[in-house]
């Protein structure tokens, strides 16, 4: 009796599942520390880093979309700690949805100086240029984009989506 394609399906993905499951078993076995006398060093313990408070107040405000308050909060973050992508992406972003163009784009452009690959100041700085009308500068960040990314990326899909939603409203 044949299988149904679902059934063939199912089998293909089974078989795939326990080949990915026998190479990352492979990798571990390979990449574990010898246990021989005299080679084996306990790992360092790693440090922890701990999201600067100020951090987590703009987070807060940035879900309730004040902006304000987030951009006072991010001010302290950045005084902290100058060279903090993440909190000049979201100075950025800020800026950006308060309609402060010129101050977004400052904020986004240092984002890049400190991490050219951050994915969240290309997909942001990508949407402030459709929103300035420059599509071409905002498909040149989604081409950077896809160099920063591996295959799942939000970040990404979520640009190629809002360019996709300009050309479909400005022709």
């Amino acid at each position: 009796m044949a299988k149904s394609f679902f059934t063939d399906q199912a089998s293909r993905l089974n078989i795939m599942a326990k080949a990915i499951f026998a190479l990352f078993m492979s990798f571990s076995i390979l990449s574990a520390p010898s246990f021989a006398a005299g080679t084996y060093d306990a790992p360092a313990k790693t440090k922890e880093v701990k999201e600067h408070a100020s951090m987590t107040l703009a987070k807060t405000a940035l879900s309730k979309e004040d902006y304000s308050a987030a951009l006072d909060a991010l001010a302290i973050v950045i005084t902290d700690e100058p060279d903090n992508a993440d909190a000049w992406n979201l100075t950025g972003f800020s800026h950006r949805k308060s309609g402060n163009y010129g101050e977004s784009k400052i904020a986004y452009e240092k984002a890049l100086t400190i991490d050219p690959k951050h994915k969240g100041a290309l997909e942001y700085m990508g949407e402030l240029y459709l929103t300035l009308g420059d599509l071409p500068k905002a498909e040149e960040l989604l081409r950077r984009l896809k160099n920063a990314c591996s295959f799942f990326c939000e970040e990404r899909d979520d640009l190629k989506k809002a360019i996709k939603a300009y050309k479909k409203e400005n022709g």
